[in-house]
């Protein structure tokens, strides 16, 4: 594998690679990024695996406005300038027919699709294919910071600003960091949640902000050696990070020659820094691999919450910064100039620095940590190649040997169930449903046109989310009451895909209630007696 600058690429985080934190009896967390990778999926049942099965027994009532396209939600409400009421029900051939807030000026998608993308915008890419927003590169999904449709707590949707200042500004703005609602949507999205639940969020957020500020750290004490700025006073002479790209799936050769040579446990994380500096303009890339050594983890406050810029308070995830090898002259800078540097040797050519680079070798105890991470090493591979075939595009035919690995999943299976006390708030809730929505229930049973059973099939969905899905019913509610400049066809777009997306969620929401409901029947039958 070769460490080369050609993939300078936006990624869809800052902090990409991964990290959970683990909670202690005591009451402290350790913080292992590799239980991302060890395969455990998405719990969307308390407990449980995920309901990958959930087309086997959704009700009728939701499948009007339940979809599996995020473009379409289906028979939500409108605002417009010609004060439509209502949608007509979303039919299979037009691609969903989400009603939009539209104003004269707005362009008509003849696909049916919703929402309507401006043509002239120029959207960009990660390096997953997947679309984001230039201004932060993050995800520019209407749904990131809205509660995911199996999630029962809320989450803050506030995001936090980094002290990496921003390539490419001149008013001294920096990095934003995702907020805890986009980075739990952003894992489960890749379905890397593992262990990680809802109330750890909080504090996996604080460790992932606090581990990219300890790498910025780590390259101003590189580019203070480097950089033949004059900003003096200031650590690194005033460099921005002009874009960065995760690497998790890459290999790079210092690592390859630790593991394989020095019996170091792989890397559970690498990203490219490209740098600009300010006196130059010139572009510096800088590697850093991520490690875990679990005999330092603490199970102190600090380390479950580490301020910001605490670079003491986690000692368990290790920091490897070095230049990238892009050409002879940062081989002298990493096998000559910061050694000198290091030892105060020739301090009058070389100024003195406080970098302390990782051993090479590996301790005992991170010995034996080998195999997790070649496991975890497998699991990242795996992830990046589904992620990959997820943008491809799908043909109508599949090889034999895609069609084996399918049915072998099928068969590995495990059968899925509810708990009792689980079954016991579902059959609860179940009952609250027939007492509070009797009325949208009759309006469905009675609808005779497309139009009308629409607003019958969004009305019981609506009344339903109130009692099962109460933050996405809540989400949904507050989106509809944004005020939205109608002459600003920007907002407008944006509105109505936010309003798609909220409802999106809240339909797989009640849908994924309607699976737990037949699951519950199934095996606890008396309490729904």
């Amino acid at each position: 594998m070769t460490d080369n600058a050609k993939n300078e690429t936006k990624t869809n985080e800052g902090g990409g690679g991964g990290g959970c934190p683990m909670k202690r009896p005591e009451g402290g967390y350790t913080f292992n990024p590799m239980a991302y990778f060890r395969g455990k999926k998405n719990p969307h049942l308390s407990g449980e695996k995920p309901l990958t099965k959930d087309s086997s027994a959704p009700s009728a009532s939701v499948e009007t406005v339940a979809t599996n396209d995020s473009s379409s939600g289906g028979g939500c409400p409108i605002k417009s300038t010609n004060q439509t009421k209502a949608a007509p029900a979303p039919s299979n051939e037009g691609g969903g027919g989400c009603p939009i807030k539209q104003n004269n000026n707005t362009p008509q998608n003849n696909s049916g699709g919703c929402p309507i993308k401006d043509p002239s915008s120029q959207q960009q890419y990660n390096v997953y294919s997947q679309p984001i927003d230039p201004t932060n590169n993050m995800p520019s999904s209407p749904h990131s910071n809205l509660p995911a449709p199996f999630q029962s707590n809320s989450l803050s949707t506030n995001r936090v600003s980094s002290n990496i200042p921003k390539g490419g500004t001149d008013d001294g703005a920096t990095w934003t960091y995702p907020s805890p609602q986009m980075f739990y949507n952003s894992l489960a999205r890749k379905n890397k949640l593992g262990d990680t639940t809802e109330d750890d969020i909080e504090s996996v957020v604080a460790l992932h902000n606090n581990m990219n500020e300890k790498t910025w750290y780590k390259v101003l004490q590189w580019e203070d050696l480097l950089s033949s700025s004059e900003q003096k006073g200031e650590l690194g002479g005033g460099i921005k990070l002009s874009r960065f790209q995760g690497r998790p799936s890459d290999l790079s050769p210092k690592a390859y020659f630790k593991h394989y040579i020095l019996g170091h446990p792989l890397p559970f994380d690498r990203h490219d820094w490209i740098i600009v500096r300010s006196d130059t303009g010139e572009e510096q890339r800088y590697v850093i691999d991520y490690y875990y050594d679990e005999s330092r983890a603490k199970t102190t406050a600090e380390s479950a919450m580490p301020a910001l810029t605490d670079r003491e308070a986690v000692q368990s995830i290790l920091v490897d910064v070095r230049p990238a090898l892009d050409g002879v002259q940062s081989l002298v800078q990493r096998a000559v100039v910061m050694p000198m540097a290091r030892r105060g040797i020739m301090s009058s050519v070389v100024k003195d620095t406080e970098f302390t680079p990782l051993p090479l070798q590996p301790t005992t105890h991170m010995k034996t940590q080998v195999q997790e991470s070649l496991q975890v090493w497998e699991n990242i591979q795996h992830a990046v190649k589904q992620s990959k075939q997820m943008s491809e595009p799908k043909s109508m035919v599949l090889p034999a040997s895609a069609v084996a690995e399918e049915e072998k999943d099928e068969n590995n299976e495990e059968v899925m169930k509810l708990s009792k006390e689980e079954a016991i708030q579902v059959a609860s809730n179940f009952s609250k449903l027939l007492q509070q929505c009797s009325e949208a229930r009759q309006m469905m049973n009675n609808c005779s046109s497309e139009d009308e059973c629409a607003k019958a099939s969004l009305a019981l969905t609506m009344c339903m989310a109130q009692v099962v899905c109460p933050i996405q019913h809540s989400a949904l509610s507050s989106q509809l009451n944004v005020d939205v400049d109608e002459s600003k066809e920007k907002e407008v777009l944006e509105y109505n895909a936010k309003v798609d997306a909220a409802l999106e969620n809240v339909a797989l929401c009640v849908q994924g209630n309607d699976v737990k409901v037949q699951l519950a029947k199934r095996d606890y039958g008396d309490l729904f007696s």
